[in-house]
């Protein structure tokens, strides 16, 4: 137990030192592992739901046979069987991987902003959720009531069994999860993800461009107070996890009218409470680095999609940890040595000075994301050469 408390003690400051802007014992590597672990351990996703001990398995093979410091989760990623209690909602259940139904999420006409903005909660509860979920369409309201009890149940089961997996992995192999059992989308990506679909939003933001923001600004002081109600004490191993989805897709002058003031709100206000947070930054962020640099210095791990990290870590290694460069490109279809001598070209140009972390570039999802024998690869070459 001491000794993996010792590891766990490690990764955790390594971590933090990278985050914070400094040099750490060698680069970090962040485990950005999803349901990629089901193809590794070699079942499917619906067999994962059903057995949490499986589940675990699974997970702990995938973030243990390599070499990570840290990890975004410590098993599949998104309460399945609480949405599946509700009636179903807008996913996609025929994959393997977590995946939004394209033109699914319209459920808010752009007539309702103005409900939105009054009271999203009630807004929510009594337009969107009976859109969405069959259990809130038939019945008397005794019987809603009951259906949705046991939902409420399934949905504390998954946070109790997510927080004793998380411990499982600290005691077990010494491996923080760093998610704080804060995940959220940003205001904008709510509106997009969850109530105008894609092309709603698009249009809403080129024909009612100050509802959106403003909605956009209610959504966030409900998602301040939701995280400061979960994350009532501060430690060095837990993070803040936000993805996001929309603004690769707008243009800089739309960024910064209708997502970047709630989106700079939050953070700023999460920050300040001494709070890390772990940012996907999805797509290429190029055109939006301007913005990005104004964040809080020394708090934020961003990790890149698509963006050329030498460019990021020009931009903003003077505000935000750059993370990234495993492209799952090259861990599937590239070789081992090409994964190896991307590595090395990236920590000779970004690991002096520190705030460099290494992870994939996208969440491994799918098993044609990696393949273990790349991965295992490039991950102990770094250990091995960016050790000081």
């Amino acid at each position: 137990m001491r000794d993996k408390m010792k590891l766990y003690d490690e990764r955790v400051k390594r971590l933090k030192d990278a985050i914070e802007l400094r040099e750490p014992d060698r680069v970090p590597i962040y485990g950005l592992v999803d349901n990629w672990a089901l193809s590794y351990y070699g079942i499917t996703l619906e067999e994962g739901l059903k057995d949490v001990e499986l589940e675990y398995k699974a997970y702990s093979k995938a973030l243990t046979d390599f070499p990570f410091d840290g990890a975004l989760t410590s098993r599949i990623s998104f309460p399945l069987n609480f949405v599946y209690s509700l009636g179903g909602g807008i996913f996609n259940n025929a994959t393997e991987t977590i995946q939004i139904a394209t033109g699914h999420s319209e459920l808010m006409a752009v007539e309702e902003y103005d409900e939105l903005i009054a009271d999203p909660m009630k807004f929510f509860r009594d337009k969107i959720l009976p859109r969405k979920h069959k259990n809130f369409q038939d019945g008397t309201v005794e019987e809603k009531f009951a259906k949705y009890a046991n939902s409420l149940s399934i949905f504390f089961k998954f946070g109790q069994e997510t927080r004793m997996l998380a411990e499982r992995f600290k005691t077990e192999h010494g491996l923080p999860i760093t998610n704080a059992g804060v995940n959220h989308f940003m205001p904008g990506d709510v509106i997009m993800d969850y109530l105008r679909d894609f092309k709603g939003i698009m249009r809403d933001i080129k024909k009612c461009p100050d509802k959106v923001a403003e909605a956009c600004m209610v959504i966030c002081a409900l998602q301040i107070k939701d995280t400061f109600g979960k994350m009532r004490t501060v430690s060095d191993d837990k993070y803040v996890h936000l993805y996001l989805h929309l603004p690769q897709f707008i243009r800089a002058k739309e960024f910064e009218k209708v997502y970047w003031p709630s989106f700079k709100k939050y953070v700023d206000t999460v920050a300040a409470r001494g709070i890390k947070l772990l940012i996907l930054f999805e797509k290429n962020w190029e055109h939006l680095y301007e913005y990005i640099q104004e964040l809080p210095k020394g708090s934020i791990l961003g990790l890149f999609e698509e963006d050329d990290l030498r460019k990021a870590k020009k931009a903003l290694g003077k505000t935000m940890c750059i993370g990234g460069g495993l492209k799952t490109n090259d861990l599937y279809y590239g070789t081992k040595e090409k994964c190896i001598d991307v590595a090395k070209g990236l920590i000779d140009d970004l690991a002096p000075g520190g705030g460099f972390v290494f992870a994939p570039d996208k969440v491994l999802a799918t098993k044609n994301d990696a393949k273990a024998e790349n991965l295992k690869a490039v991950t102990e070459f770094i250990v091995e050469y960016s050790s000081k």
